[in-house]
Protein backbone atom coordinates (compact mmCIF):
# COMPACT_ATOMS: atom_id res chain seq x y z
CA UNK A 1 0.00 0.00 0.00
CA UNK A 2 1.62 3.48 -1.19
CA UNK A 3 2.07 5.74 1.75
CA UNK A 4 -0.73 8.92 1.62
CA UNK A 5 1.95 12.10 2.16
CA UNK A 6 1.68 13.85 5.31
CA UNK A 7 -1.49 10.74 6.38
CA UNK A 8 -0.44 9.20 10.23
CA UNK A 9 -0.09 6.03 9.17
CA UNK A 10 -2.63 3.68 11.83
CA UNK A 11 -3.87 -0.02 12.49
CA UNK A 12 -6.10 -1.43 14.50
CA UNK A 13 -5.50 -4.50 16.68
CA UNK A 14 -8.80 -6.91 17.59
CA UNK A 15 -11.21 -6.42 14.84
CA UNK A 16 -14.36 -7.18 16.51
CA UNK A 17 -17.61 -4.63 16.60
CA UNK A 18 -15.81 -1.57 18.37
CA UNK A 19 -13.20 -1.83 15.72
CA UNK A 20 -15.24 -0.88 13.52
CA UNK A 21 -16.03 2.83 15.73
CA UNK A 22 -12.44 2.83 15.25
CA UNK A 23 -12.58 2.27 11.40
CA UNK A 24 -15.07 4.68 10.34
CA UNK A 25 -13.43 7.52 12.51
CA UNK A 26 -10.41 6.69 10.33
CA UNK A 27 -11.50 6.43 7.25
CA UNK A 28 -14.00 9.42 7.92
CA UNK A 29 -9.88 11.62 8.51
CA UNK A 30 -8.60 12.65 5.69
CA UNK A 31 -5.30 12.67 7.01
CA UNK A 32 -5.57 9.05 8.38
CA UNK A 33 -4.49 6.39 6.22
CA UNK A 34 -5.57 3.27 8.20
CA UNK A 35 -2.95 0.52 6.75
CA UNK A 36 -3.50 -2.92 8.84
CA UNK A 37 -5.52 -4.19 11.40
CA UNK A 38 -4.60 -8.64 13.25
CA UNK A 39 -6.78 -10.52 15.05
CA UNK A 40 -6.36 -13.52 17.04
CA UNK A 41 -9.30 -15.04 14.27
CA UNK A 42 -7.58 -14.09 10.89
CA UNK A 43 -10.89 -14.60 9.18
CA UNK A 44 -11.85 -11.48 11.52
CA UNK A 45 -8.80 -9.66 10.73
CA UNK A 46 -9.39 -10.49 6.51
CA UNK A 47 -12.78 -8.82 6.80
CA UNK A 48 -12.17 -5.99 8.63
CA UNK A 49 -9.15 -4.95 5.79
CA UNK A 50 -11.27 -5.95 3.59
CA UNK A 51 -13.73 -3.23 4.27
CA UNK A 52 -11.63 -0.45 5.23
CA UNK A 53 -8.95 -0.96 2.79
CA UNK A 54 -5.97 -2.07 4.92
CA UNK A 55 -3.69 -5.09 4.99
CA UNK A 56 -4.25 -8.09 7.18
CA UNK A 57 -1.39 -8.83 9.28
CA UNK A 58 -0.43 -12.29 10.82
CA UNK A 59 0.87 -10.77 14.11
CA UNK A 60 1.79 -7.46 16.06
CA UNK A 61 5.23 -7.24 14.35
CA UNK A 62 3.85 -7.94 10.95
CA UNK A 63 1.39 -4.59 11.73
CA UNK A 64 4.16 -2.47 12.81
CA UNK A 65 6.23 -3.71 9.84
CA UNK A 66 3.93 -1.81 7.92
CA UNK A 67 5.32 1.69 9.54
CA UNK A 68 2.35 2.52 11.50
CA UNK A 69 2.51 5.98 13.64
CA UNK A 70 -0.55 4.56 16.38
CA UNK A 71 -2.37 1.31 17.07
CA UNK A 72 -5.72 1.12 18.66
CA UNK A 73 -6.35 -1.18 20.68
CA UNK A 74 -9.39 -2.93 20.58
CA UNK A 75 -9.23 -6.73 21.78
CA UNK A 76 -11.22 -7.65 24.83
CA UNK A 77 -10.85 -6.16 28.17
CA UNK A 78 -8.64 -9.08 29.52
CA UNK A 79 -5.82 -8.39 26.68
CA UNK A 80 -4.96 -4.83 26.63
CA UNK A 81 -1.63 -5.26 29.29
CA UNK A 82 -0.33 -7.78 26.81
CA UNK A 83 -1.01 -6.08 23.61
CA UNK A 84 -0.40 -2.99 24.56
CA UNK A 85 2.95 -3.52 25.99
CA UNK A 86 3.96 -5.48 23.11
CA UNK A 87 3.60 -3.03 20.73
CA UNK A 88 5.30 -0.56 22.83
CA UNK A 89 7.99 -2.60 22.85
CA UNK A 90 8.09 -2.38 18.99
CA UNK A 91 8.07 1.51 19.58
CA UNK A 92 4.76 2.68 18.11
CA UNK A 93 2.08 4.76 20.18
CA UNK A 94 -1.39 3.20 21.00
CA UNK A 95 -4.86 4.08 21.07
CA UNK A 96 -6.10 2.03 24.19
CA UNK A 97 -10.19 1.09 24.58
CA UNK A 98 -12.09 1.47 27.57
CA UNK A 99 -11.33 0.09 30.33
CA UNK A 100 -7.45 0.51 29.75
CA UNK A 101 -7.07 -2.23 32.27
CA UNK A 102 -8.59 -4.78 33.90
CA UNK A 103 -6.94 -3.69 37.06
CA UNK A 104 -3.96 -1.23 38.75
CA UNK A 105 -1.26 -3.17 38.78
CA UNK A 106 -1.66 -3.98 34.98
CA UNK A 107 -1.79 0.06 34.45
CA UNK A 108 1.59 0.04 36.38
CA UNK A 109 3.09 -2.21 34.00
CA UNK A 110 1.84 -0.26 30.85
CA UNK A 111 2.92 2.83 32.47
CA UNK A 112 6.83 1.46 32.74
CA UNK A 113 6.45 -0.09 29.40
CA UNK A 114 5.45 3.51 27.80
CA UNK A 115 8.20 5.20 30.15
CA UNK A 116 10.89 2.95 28.10
CA UNK A 117 9.33 3.44 24.44
CA UNK A 118 9.40 5.61 22.11
CA UNK A 119 5.82 5.17 21.83
CA UNK A 120 2.89 7.17 24.25
CA UNK A 121 -0.24 5.55 24.81
CA UNK A 122 -3.90 7.51 24.93
CA UNK A 123 -7.23 5.97 26.16
CA UNK A 124 -10.58 6.14 24.48
CA UNK A 125 -13.10 8.12 26.82
CA UNK A 126 -14.47 9.97 24.27
CA UNK A 127 -17.55 11.23 26.64
CA UNK A 128 -14.65 13.92 27.52
CA UNK A 129 -13.87 15.49 23.71
CA UNK A 130 -17.38 16.47 23.22
CA UNK A 131 -18.31 19.98 22.63
CA UNK A 132 -20.51 19.92 25.63
CA UNK A 133 -18.35 18.13 27.75
CA UNK A 134 -15.21 20.33 27.03
CA UNK A 135 -17.45 23.35 27.53
CA UNK A 136 -19.15 21.48 30.83
CA UNK A 137 -15.27 21.48 32.37
CA UNK A 138 -14.04 24.75 31.19
CA UNK A 139 -16.96 26.51 33.17
CA UNK A 140 -16.95 24.20 36.43
CA UNK A 141 -13.33 24.75 36.62
CA UNK A 142 -13.05 29.05 36.34
CA UNK A 143 -16.35 28.64 38.57
CA UNK A 144 -18.91 30.30 35.46
CA UNK A 145 -21.32 27.41 36.51
CA UNK A 146 -20.70 27.69 40.35
CA UNK A 147 -19.42 25.15 43.36
CA UNK A 148 -20.60 21.47 42.66
CA UNK A 149 -22.35 20.38 45.75
CA UNK A 150 -24.44 17.33 44.71
CA UNK A 151 -24.21 15.17 41.64
CA UNK A 152 -26.51 12.01 40.32
CA UNK A 153 -24.39 9.51 37.65
CA UNK A 154 -26.54 6.80 36.01
CA UNK A 155 -25.59 4.35 33.50
CA UNK A 156 -29.03 2.27 33.22
CA UNK A 157 -28.94 -0.32 30.31
CA UNK A 158 -29.81 -3.30 29.42
CA UNK A 159 -27.96 -6.30 28.01
CA UNK A 160 -30.15 -9.92 27.59
CA UNK A 161 -28.57 -13.02 28.87
CA UNK A 162 -27.26 -13.37 25.06
CA UNK A 163 -25.03 -10.96 25.54
CA UNK A 164 -22.77 -12.70 27.61
CA UNK A 165 -22.49 -15.33 25.05
CA UNK A 166 -19.03 -15.04 24.04
CA UNK A 167 -16.78 -16.94 25.92
CA UNK A 168 -14.52 -13.73 27.32
CA UNK A 169 -17.59 -11.95 29.07
CA UNK A 170 -19.64 -12.43 31.29
CA UNK A 171 -16.25 -13.43 33.75
CA UNK A 172 -13.22 -12.18 35.63
CA UNK A 173 -10.50 -13.36 33.18
CA UNK A 174 -12.40 -11.59 29.84
CA UNK A 175 -13.57 -9.05 31.11
CA UNK A 176 -12.04 -8.25 34.04
CA UNK A 177 -15.14 -6.96 36.08
CA UNK A 178 -19.03 -6.14 35.31
CA UNK A 179 -20.83 -3.56 34.28
CA UNK A 180 -18.93 -1.02 36.04
CA UNK A 181 -15.51 -1.65 34.79
CA UNK A 182 -16.88 -2.35 31.08
CA UNK A 183 -20.16 0.04 30.91
CA UNK A 184 -20.43 2.36 33.56
CA UNK A 185 -16.78 3.64 33.42
CA UNK A 186 -17.63 6.02 30.81
CA UNK A 187 -20.26 8.02 32.82
CA UNK A 188 -17.97 7.56 35.99
CA UNK A 189 -15.06 9.06 33.98
CA UNK A 190 -16.80 12.02 32.57
CA UNK A 191 -18.28 12.78 36.18
CA UNK A 192 -14.95 12.52 37.60
CA UNK A 193 -13.78 15.25 34.45
CA UNK A 194 -16.21 17.65 35.59
CA UNK A 195 -16.09 17.32 39.52
CA UNK A 196 -12.71 16.87 40.25
CA UNK A 197 -10.70 14.38 42.82
CA UNK A 198 -12.62 12.47 44.85
CA UNK A 199 -11.80 11.43 48.02
CA UNK A 200 -14.05 8.29 49.62
CA UNK A 201 -16.51 6.06 48.03
CA UNK A 202 -19.17 3.70 50.08
CA UNK A 203 -20.24 1.13 47.43
CA UNK A 204 -23.21 -1.81 46.98
CA UNK A 205 -22.86 -4.18 43.93
CA UNK A 206 -25.23 -7.23 43.42
CA UNK A 207 -25.63 -10.09 40.84
CA UNK A 208 -29.94 -10.39 40.60
CA UNK A 209 -30.88 -11.79 36.80
CA UNK A 210 -27.49 -12.45 34.88
CA UNK A 211 -25.48 -15.59 34.43
CA UNK A 212 -22.50 -13.99 35.45
CA UNK A 213 -19.18 -14.06 37.89
CA UNK A 214 -19.58 -10.19 38.62
CA UNK A 215 -21.84 -7.74 39.40
CA UNK A 216 -25.39 -6.87 37.12
CA UNK A 217 -26.23 -3.75 39.36
CA UNK A 218 -24.07 -1.56 41.79
CA UNK A 219 -23.89 1.61 43.51
CA UNK A 220 -22.25 3.92 45.31
CA UNK A 221 -21.72 6.96 47.37
CA UNK A 222 -18.75 9.10 46.76
CA UNK A 223 -17.39 12.02 48.10
CA UNK A 224 -15.15 14.25 46.79
CA UNK A 225 -12.14 16.06 47.72
CA UNK A 226 -14.43 20.06 47.81
CA UNK A 227 -16.87 18.09 49.99
CA UNK A 228 -18.96 17.48 47.33
CA UNK A 229 -20.92 14.44 47.35
CA UNK A 230 -22.13 12.04 44.81
CA UNK A 231 -24.60 8.77 44.23
CA UNK A 232 -23.25 6.71 41.13
CA UNK A 233 -26.22 3.54 39.37
CA UNK A 234 -24.40 1.34 37.20
CA UNK A 235 -27.06 -1.39 35.82
CA UNK A 236 -27.52 -4.08 32.91
CA UNK A 237 -31.14 -5.03 33.84
CA UNK A 238 -32.80 -1.38 32.68
CA UNK A 239 -35.08 -1.99 30.06
CA UNK A 240 -35.21 1.73 29.66
CA UNK A 241 -31.93 2.91 28.80
CA UNK A 242 -29.96 6.32 30.03
CA UNK A 243 -26.84 7.92 30.71
CA UNK A 244 -27.04 10.53 32.66
CA UNK A 245 -25.29 13.29 34.55
CA UNK A 246 -26.85 16.09 36.84
CA UNK A 247 -24.33 18.19 38.70
CA UNK A 248 -25.95 20.82 41.28
CA UNK A 249 -23.83 23.58 42.19
CA UNK A 250 -24.12 26.73 43.85
CA UNK A 251 -25.23 28.25 40.90
CA UNK A 252 -27.68 25.90 39.00
CA UNK A 253 -28.29 22.64 37.58
CA UNK A 254 -26.04 21.22 34.79
CA UNK A 255 -27.42 18.01 33.05
CA UNK A 256 -26.57 15.52 30.32
CA UNK A 257 -29.13 13.47 29.43
CA UNK A 258 -28.39 10.80 26.73
CA UNK A 259 -27.50 7.11 25.77
CA UNK A 260 -23.75 5.97 23.98
CA UNK A 261 -23.24 9.01 23.10
CA UNK A 262 -24.68 12.90 23.17
CA UNK A 263 -24.64 15.88 21.16
CA UNK A 264 -25.09 19.73 22.61
CA UNK A 265 -29.02 19.19 22.65
CA UNK A 266 -28.24 16.70 25.52
CA UNK A 267 -27.44 18.91 27.94
CA UNK A 268 -29.35 21.73 29.95
CA UNK A 269 -28.42 24.09 32.19
CA UNK A 270 -31.13 25.65 34.88
CA UNK A 271 -30.07 28.57 36.50
CA UNK A 272 -30.65 29.01 40.25
CA UNK A 273 -34.39 30.42 40.67
CA UNK A 274 -34.22 34.04 42.11
CA UNK A 275 -35.92 34.81 45.27
CA UNK A 276 -39.27 35.10 44.66
CA UNK A 277 -39.68 31.73 42.79
CA UNK A 278 -37.71 30.22 45.72
CA UNK A 279 -39.83 31.59 48.11
CA UNK A 280 -42.53 29.57 46.62
CA UNK A 281 -40.99 26.40 46.58
CA UNK A 282 -43.05 23.85 48.31
CA UNK A 283 -45.89 26.13 49.09
CA UNK A 284 -47.77 25.05 46.12
CA UNK A 285 -46.68 22.31 43.56
CA UNK A 286 -49.66 23.48 41.27
CA UNK A 287 -49.12 27.40 41.17
CA UNK A 288 -44.87 26.95 41.54
CA UNK A 289 -44.84 26.59 37.95
CA UNK A 290 -42.53 23.06 38.63
CA UNK A 291 -38.89 23.62 36.70
CA UNK A 292 -40.30 25.53 33.74
CA UNK A 293 -37.63 28.12 34.27
CA UNK A 294 -34.59 29.48 36.32
CA UNK A 295 -32.81 32.31 37.61
CA UNK A 296 -34.10 35.92 37.25
CA UNK A 297 -33.04 36.32 33.36
CA UNK A 298 -30.19 38.14 31.57
CA UNK A 299 -27.30 36.68 30.10
CA UNK A 300 -27.21 32.49 30.40
CA UNK A 301 -23.46 31.87 30.80
CA UNK A 302 -24.49 28.23 29.19
CA UNK A 303 -26.25 29.17 26.29
CA UNK A 304 -23.75 32.22 25.75
CA UNK A 305 -20.61 29.37 25.77
CA UNK A 306 -22.30 27.53 22.92
CA UNK A 307 -20.35 26.69 19.73
CA UNK A 308 -19.97 24.34 17.07
CA UNK A 309 -21.62 21.20 18.16
CA UNK A 310 -19.25 18.01 18.29
CA UNK A 311 -21.14 15.11 19.16
CA UNK A 312 -19.41 12.76 21.76
CA UNK A 313 -18.65 9.23 19.43
CA UNK A 314 -15.03 8.02 18.31
CA UNK A 315 -14.52 10.90 15.97
CA UNK A 316 -14.21 13.60 18.57
CA UNK A 317 -11.68 12.32 20.20
CA UNK A 318 -10.31 10.56 16.94
CA UNK A 319 -10.03 13.48 15.23
CA UNK A 320 -8.54 15.97 18.16
CA UNK A 321 -5.94 13.00 18.69
CA UNK A 322 -4.69 12.69 15.15
CA UNK A 323 -4.18 16.56 14.72
CA UNK A 324 -2.41 16.32 18.36
CA UNK A 325 -0.06 13.53 16.79
CA UNK A 326 0.37 15.68 13.22
CA UNK A 327 1.40 18.47 15.34
CA UNK A 328 3.29 17.50 17.84
CA UNK A 329 0.85 18.27 20.60
CA UNK A 330 0.48 16.62 23.86
CA UNK A 331 -2.93 14.75 23.87
CA UNK A 332 -4.65 15.20 26.48
CA UNK A 333 -6.43 11.71 27.58
CA UNK A 334 -3.51 9.99 28.29
CA UNK A 335 -3.18 6.41 30.80
CA UNK A 336 -1.98 8.87 33.54
CA UNK A 337 -4.88 11.02 32.85
CA UNK A 338 -7.09 8.19 33.49
CA UNK A 339 -5.97 6.48 36.62
CA UNK A 340 -8.40 7.98 38.70
CA UNK A 341 -11.32 6.58 36.82
CA UNK A 342 -9.96 2.91 37.09
CA UNK A 343 -9.20 3.91 41.31
CA UNK A 344 -12.83 4.93 41.55
CA UNK A 345 -13.27 1.16 39.68
CA UNK A 346 -11.08 -0.03 42.25
CA UNK A 347 -12.76 1.08 45.14
CA UNK A 348 -16.17 0.64 44.09
CA UNK A 349 -15.20 -3.65 44.18
CA UNK A 350 -13.38 -2.82 47.22
CA UNK A 351 -15.59 -1.14 48.51
CA UNK A 352 -18.47 -3.24 47.89
CA UNK A 353 -16.85 -6.79 47.86
CA UNK A 354 -15.13 -5.92 51.06
CA UNK A 355 -18.14 -4.67 52.73
CA UNK A 356 -16.32 -0.90 53.97
CA UNK A 357 -15.64 2.53 52.96
CA UNK A 358 -12.21 2.77 50.77
CA UNK A 359 -10.86 6.46 50.45
CA UNK A 360 -7.76 6.88 47.26
CA UNK A 361 -5.52 6.82 49.99
CA UNK A 362 -6.21 2.78 50.47
CA UNK A 363 -5.63 1.80 46.84
CA UNK A 364 -2.01 0.71 47.15
CA UNK A 365 -0.49 -2.71 45.83
CA UNK A 366 -1.03 -3.96 49.47
CA UNK A 367 -4.49 -4.17 48.74
CA UNK A 368 -5.67 -7.44 46.67
CA UNK A 369 -7.75 -5.39 45.18
CA UNK A 370 -5.06 -3.35 43.62
CA UNK A 371 -4.14 -6.86 41.61
CA UNK A 372 -7.68 -8.30 40.47
CA UNK A 373 -11.39 -6.72 41.02
CA UNK A 374 -12.89 -9.80 42.82
CA UNK A 375 -10.12 -8.85 45.75
CA UNK A 376 -8.95 -12.68 44.90
CA UNK A 377 -11.41 -14.08 46.68
CA UNK A 378 -12.84 -17.28 46.21
CA UNK A 379 -15.76 -17.84 43.41
CA UNK A 380 -17.90 -19.24 46.03
CA UNK A 381 -16.99 -16.01 48.43
CA UNK A 382 -18.03 -13.45 45.42
CA UNK A 383 -20.88 -15.54 45.22
CA UNK A 384 -21.90 -14.83 48.62
CA UNK A 385 -21.35 -11.08 48.92
CA UNK A 386 -23.30 -10.74 45.61
CA UNK A 387 -25.91 -12.48 46.22
CA UNK A 388 -26.06 -15.28 43.68
CA UNK A 389 -30.12 -15.92 43.82
CA UNK A 390 -32.12 -14.90 40.46
CA UNK A 391 -35.44 -13.65 40.27
CA UNK A 392 -37.63 -16.44 38.73
CA UNK A 393 -39.56 -15.48 35.94
CA UNK A 394 -43.59 -14.44 37.03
Amino acid sequence: MSAVPGALRVGVVGCGGIARSHGRAYAANPRVQLVAAHDVNPASAKGFAEEFGAAACDSLADLVAQDVQLVSVCTPPGSHTATTVALLELGVSVLLEKPPTVNLADMDLIAQAEAASTGSVYVVFQHRHGSGAERAHRLLADGSLGVPRVAVCETLWYRPESYFDPEWRGNWAGEGGGPTLGHGIHQIDLLLHLMGEWTTLDAMAARIARPVEFEDVATATVTFANGARASVVTSLLSPKEVSRIRIDTTAGTLEVDHLYGYSDADWSWFPLPGADRVAANGSDPELAGGNSAGGDGGTDVWTASAGVDRPSQHAAQIDELVDDLLAGRPHATTLASTRPTMEFVTALYASALGGTSITRQDLTPDLEFYRSLDGGLPAQQVSARLGSGRFAPA
